[in-house]
């Protein structure tokens, strides 16, 4: 391969939940080394809590952004693995998001940008024998390696509505009168409780108050330091979410909250 196909190579970032004790992971760059020697392959995460989707989906949607522009995705959280889920690709500002159908792709999804989606599944199946069980390495690692390699969603699969795609209950927020009904996506080693509220939420900074899990009061803060000490806050964070915070302290812990919570936000 000459230096000019090297260039034109596009990155691949692996977001798995894996973890690194396995061989898991290793098994799947190899893939990608074999295949498209010239790619780079950038690991996003191989920390998703084992089927945490919306995890999973937070820190997609969260970390896209900072990646190259022509970065291809490859997401594999998949408890249906080997099922008749399909494989999936959306097309975003020249990203590619390459994943099972079954909610990952739901923030990415209801974000601000259009998309274009496109089933993969016929020309995965096409590859011949894989594992029922490892379709991550069989299936999906060599559509990313073609897809790196200068293919395209549009010619390795068949358009479709992406509105006919997963997204998963906890991938929007529900607003009513005053108030609005969020999900906790993930909750950080801090103790942060990052909620499916985007940073540009209609949610006011004044009478703000939290009523599921426990009625308290919230304020709106800017930075963690703004709080006072036990006091409660809802902040922009830095991943493009509003979270709970806590300075110096877990929020979750304090409110008794877990991943996939379900909370209540009202105002005056």
């Amino acid at each position: 391969m000459d230096s000019r196909q090297a260039r034109a190579a596009r990155p691949v970032a692996l977001l798995t939940d894996f973890g690194l004790s396995d061989p898991y992971v290793g098994q799947m760059r190899g893939v990608l080394a074999r295949l498209a020697p010239a790619a780079q392959v950038l690991d996003l995460t191989h920390g998703v809590a084992p089927f945490n989707l919306p995890q999973a989906a937070y820190f997609l949607a969260a970390s896209a952004p900072h990646f190259p522009e022509d970065t291809v995705f490859v997401a594999v959280v998949d408890p249906g693995v080997g099922t008749d889920r399909r494989i999936v690709a959306l097309e975003r500002r020249g990203q590619i998001f390459l994943a099972p159908d079954n909610g990952l792709l739901g923030l990415i999804l209801t974000g601000p940008e259009p998309v274009r989606a496109f089933d993969l599944t016929p020309d995965a199946l096409a590859l011949g024998r894989s594992s029922a069980t490892f379709q991550g390495r069989d299936l999906m690692a060599p559509l990313a390696a073609r897809l790196a390699l200068g293919e395209t969603p549009a010619v390795l699969g068949l358009a479709m509505d992406p509105s006919g795609l997963e997204r998963g209950s906890w991938s929007s927020p529900a607003p009513g009168q005053n108030r609005v009904m969020a999900h906790v996506l993930h909750v950080d080693r801090f103790g942060n409780c990052a909620l499916n509220l985007r940073e540009n939420a209609a949610v006011p900074a004044q009478g703000l108050r939290l009523l599921l899990p426990a009625p308290k009061p919230l304020r709106r803060v800017r930075t963690y330091a703004d709080l006072d000490q036990g006091e409660i806050g809802l902040l922009s964070g830095s991943q493009g979410f509003l979270e709970l915070a806590l300075y110096m302290g877990s929020a979750a812990r304090s409110l008794g909250i877990n991943p996939g919570a379900e909370l209540t936000l009202a105002w005056d």
